[in-house]
């Protein structure tokens, strides 16, 4: 397989606006090599990330606490990704308009904010209530941070920053479980001091964001409303396939960081929240490592082959449920880790190739939409309908469905590749 270059529409320079025209003098970053600023960045968006799941291994901490149910894990789970769509498409031209470091700023500000919440929590309120700021960041970070990454880059090196930003945003989504399971387990005070230990990590990354140079020159006063989903009209179809792709993708991540817990706990009978929380950490690592191991190959072939090893690893996560066995499970969370890195990757190759440059930011804006939808409805749906029929239905029909969805976008690809 053979990476296919395509060409983009040139981007302008930083201190120049879309179209190269002078842009009045701003206040700079301090001068640090563009290549030492990308791999800064990513560190921030990492970072980011990693907050926004700490809370995974906690969950069931807070339910014996608290008393609620597993459709109330669900419910917390989805008004974070509802925050993060609301953002998205609200504030998801705003670092095209106002530039990418205020907005990348006010992302690390929320998620410092969602953590002190989250350390003062004293119920399941205020548990929801900073779910939805960690949302608010990480609407705002994913796509400006992948746009800023691209633009720090030479056209020719897109897919590096492709892969930057997928495999910085999954190790970040999978440390979070990995790290919160370990303090649970392993050290006092389970639900306070490890966001403790984070705040203290977001005050670094707000100090490397300064060396961080803005790649946007001409900067104007952003409003908060609905401008379009931004799908771009070349290749618009492929698009859409890549956004159903993610919407799948997502989804699995979502059953991972609401209720898999839940179900190592009680299906699989493992109550050690570091084991919990390292099954987590095992599918976004092996994500990680798909999406290093992958990133020069050809975004759709990846694309269509995690696809098919998506299908396989829904039949395995069940057949592992089924039979109550951890063997099956974790077979199923290698082969769902490998796809989920490859759908992710491919996916957003695509939608960074065909994103015009001047709305970037919008574009891939949508395509974190498609994502994060994943994360609600089908996880919803499951919270609730265990409650009726059982874990095990639940599942099969989760899975059944997304089923359903992978031989969508393996159609529609394979199509554009004949």
């Amino acid at each position: 397989m053979t990476t296919t270059q395509v060409p983009r529409p040139a981007r302008s320079r930083p201190g120049t606006g879309h179209h190269g025209r002078p842009s009045p003098t701003r206040r700079r970053a301090p001068a640090v090599p563009r290549q030492v600023a990308f791999w800064l960045l990513a560190l921030v968006l990492g970072v980011t990330m990693l907050g926004t799941t700490l809370p995974t291994p906690l969950y069931v901490i807070y339910q014996g606490r608290w008393h609620f149910s597993a459709a109330m894990v669900t419910v917390t789970f989805a008004v974070y990704a509802a925050a993060v769509i609301a953002t998205l498409l609200l504030a998801g031209r705003s670092s095209d308009l106002a530039g990418r470091r205020p907005v990348l700023a006010v992302a690390l500000g929320a998620s410092a904010l969602s953590t002190v919440v989250f350390i003062l929590a004293p119920n399941l309120a205020a548990l929801i209530t900073a779910r939805i700021v960690s949302g608010l960041s990480a609407g705002l970070m994913t796509g400006t941070a992948t746009a800023t990454l691209t633009e720090l880059v030479p056209a020719s090196a897109s897919r590096r920053a492709s892969l930057v930003a997928t495999a910085a945003n999954m190790a970040g989504l999978g440390l979070g479980p990995l790290v919160a399971g370990l303090f649970a387990q392993y050290a006092p005070h389970p639900t306070t001091l490890v966001f403790e230990t984070y705040l203290a990590v977001l005050a670094v990354a707000g100090l490397i964001l300064l060396f961080v140079p803005e790649t946007v020159g001409r900067r104007t006063r952003p409003t908060l409303r609905f401008a379009g989903l931004g799908i771009p009209e070349r290749g618009r179809g492929e698009f859409i396939a890549a956004g159903v792709a993610a919407f799948s993708a997502f989804a699995l991540l979502g059953l991972f960081s609401s209720l898999v817990p839940g179900f190592i706990a009680g299906q699989l009978h493992e109550g050690n929240h570091a084991v919990q929380g390292a099954v987590v950490f095992l599918l976004l690592a092996v994500g990680t490592v798909t999406q290093v191991a992958l990133f020069r190959f050809s975004s759709r072939r990846v694309v269509l082959a995690g696809l098919v090893l998506f299908l396989a690893a829904l039949a395995l996560i069940v057949a592992g449920l089924a039979q109550s066995g951890m063997a099956l499970f974790l077979a199923g969370t290698v082969a769902g880790g490998v796809a989920v890195g490859a759908i992710f990757l491919g996916g957003l190759a695509t939608a960074n190739r065909l994103a015009p440059a001047e709305r970037r930011g919008q574009a891939i804006s949508a395509f974190f939409v498609a994502c994060y939808a994943g994360l609600i409805i089908p996880v919803v749906g499951v919270g609730v309908l265990s409650g009726f029929t059982g874990t095990f239905p639940a599942v099969l029909t989760f899975s059944i469905l997304l089923a359903v969805l992978c031989l969508f976008s393996i159609s529609r690809f394979a199509q554009d590749m004949t």
